[in-house]
C-alpha cells in the first residue's frame, strides 16, 4: 500500500523550482563563491534527504548546512557525499562519528578544539573544522581575535584541517547604511585581517545567510549559506525585486464533508463563530497537529480553485471548517489549499505568517508528518 494514496493532506514539492531558486542566487554571486544549501530541520520540513539528493545529482550545491550531527549522519546514510557543516556543537562522544563520516565540525571552545585533536589523532583520520565567530548574534562563537587564535593554535595538528571561519548575521533583512549587519561584518573582518597579518588564511570565510546574500553582495566572501531562499521565500525587506524566487511547496487537503448551515448557530470549539445567515460549510482534514497555525481562527483563508474560502471558528487538531458559500461546486473529495504559489491562485506562506504575526520559518517547520510529501518536477 502506498501511504500517499490514502493521505488526506499532502505537500507537493517542485524540485525544478528548487533548482531555479538556486540558479537565481548564483546569478547574484561571483563564480568562485561557493553555495551552501541549508537543509537543517528536515530542509525546513520539505524533506532534507530527497532535496539533498536532487541538489547533489544536479551539482547545484557545494556544501550542505545542518544544525545537528544527527542530521548530517542521516544525509550520509542516505548516500550524500558532498561536504556537510554542522553549525551547532559536536559533543566529545560524537566526534568520532563526525570524523569517520567526513562531517565538518564547528568549533568555538578550547575544550572542543582539544578534544577534536585527540580523537582525530587516535583515529588516524583527518578532521575538518570551521571556527565560529560571534560578531553580534550572541548565540555561539568567540568574540575576539585572541580567543579565535587560541582555538586555531589548539587545532594545529596533522590530523586536523582548519578549513573555514564564519559568523552569522542577526538582522540582514534590510540594507540601510545604519543596519547592524555592517557592524557585524566589520567585527568579523577585523578578526580575519588580524589572522592575515599573522600569516593565517582560510579556504572558506562565510557570513551571509539568505537575506545577507540578497542584500549584501560585498559580504559574500568565499561562500554563502542559503536556507529560506532555497524554498522560494524571500526574507529581505530591502530588495524584494532583486531576485525572483518561486515557492516550491503547495500544501493541500481533502474536503471530507459539505453541509448547508442555518443562521444563528455556532461553529467549533468555544463557539467563537456564530452564523448570521444561512451558509455552506466544508470540513477539511487538516489541523494544527499538521502544522496549520491555530491562531488563523476566524481570520485565515484556504483557497479552492483560486477562490479564498474563510476559516470558521477554531482550528481543530485534525480538522478545519471553511465557509464555502461562494463556491457552490465544491464537494466531498475535492481539495483545498493551505498555501502555495500565488501564481497558481494560492496564498503564499508569507501572507499566512503576516496574518498570524509569525515567521515563515516557524510555519514551514510546523508541517507535520501526516502531510505526505510528494516530489515532482512538473508544474502543479
Amino acid at each position: 500500500m502506498n501511504i500517499t494514496d490514502v493521505a488526506l493532506s499532502k505537500a507537493t514539492i517542485q524540485t525544478n523550482h528548487l533548482l531555479n531558486n538556486i540558479n537565481a542566487f548564483k546569478s547574484l554571486m561571483n563564480a568562485d563563491t561557493k553555495f551552501m544549501a541549508v537543509v537543517k530541520a528536515d530542509a525546513y520540513s520539505h524533506g532534507a534527504i530527497p532535496l539533498s539528493r536532487e541538489m547533489e545529482a544536479q551539482n547545484a550545491a557545494d556544501f550542505f548546512g545542518v544544525a545537528q550531527l544527527s542530521e548530517a549522519l542521516q544525509l550520509r546514510e542516505a548516500g550524500i557525499v558532498i561536504p556537510i557543516l554542522v553549525f551547532n556543537a559536536v559533543r566529545p562522544h560524537e566526534m568520532a562519528y563526525a570524523i569517520k563520516h567526513n562531517i565538518t565540525m564547528t568549533v568555538f571552545t578550547p575544550e572542543t578544539a582539544a578534544e577534536i585533536v585527540t580523537v582525530a589523532e587516535e583515529l588516524g583520520i583527518k578532521a575538518t573544522v570551521h571556527i565560529k565567530i560571534d560578531s553580534g548574534m550572541a548565540r555561539l562563537g568567540v568574540t575576539t581575535y585572541e580567543a579565535a587564535r587560541e582555538l586555531y593554535d589548539i587545532l594545529q595538528s596533522s590530523a586536523v584541517h582548519v578549513e573555514g571561519i564564519f559568523t552569522h548575521f542577526a538582522d540582514a533583512k534590510e540594507s540601510s547604511p545604519e543596519n547592524y549587519t555592517h557592524e557585524q561584518f566589520r567585527r568579523f573582518k577585523n578578526i580575519l585581517d588580524q589572522f592575515e597579518v599573522d600569516g593565517v588564511t582560510f579556504e572558506l570565510r562565510h557570513c551571509c545567510n539568505t537575506a545577507g546574500t540578497i542584500n549584501f553582495p560585498d559580504y559574500h566572501l568565499d561562500m554563502v549559506r542559503v536556507g529560506l531562499g532555497l524554498y522560494g521565500l524571500n526574507p529581505s525587506v530591502s530588495h524584494q525585486d532583486s531576485i525572483q524566487l518561486t515557492p516550491i511547496q503547495t500544501v493541500e487537503t481533502t474536503v471530507t464533508y459539505v453541509k448547508d448551515f442555518p443562521a444563528g448557530e455556532s461553529v467549533g470549539y468555544g463557539r467563537t463563530y456564530v452564523s448570521t445567515e444561512p451558509m455552506r460549510i466544508a470540513t477539511v482534514a487538516i489541523g494544527y497537529a499538521d502544522g496549520v497555525a491555530k491562531n488563523l481562527a476566524n481570520k485565515g483563508f484556504f483557497t479552492y480553485n483560486g477562490h479564498r474560502v474563510p476559516i470558521l471558528g477554531e482550528v481543530c487538531m485534525d480538522q478545519i471548517m471553511l465557509d464555502v458559500s461562494e463556491v457552490v461546486d465544491i464537494k466531498i473529495g475535492d481539495h483545498v489549499t493551505y498555501f502555495g504559489d500565488p501564481k497558481d491562485g494560492n496564498i503564499q506562506i508569507t501572507e499566512v505568517a503576516k496574518t498570524v504575526s509569525a515567521s515563515q520559518y516557524d510555519l514551514l517547520c510546523r508541517m507535520g508528518a501526516r502531510v505526505k510529501r510528494v516530489y515532482s518536477v512538473n508544474e502543479v
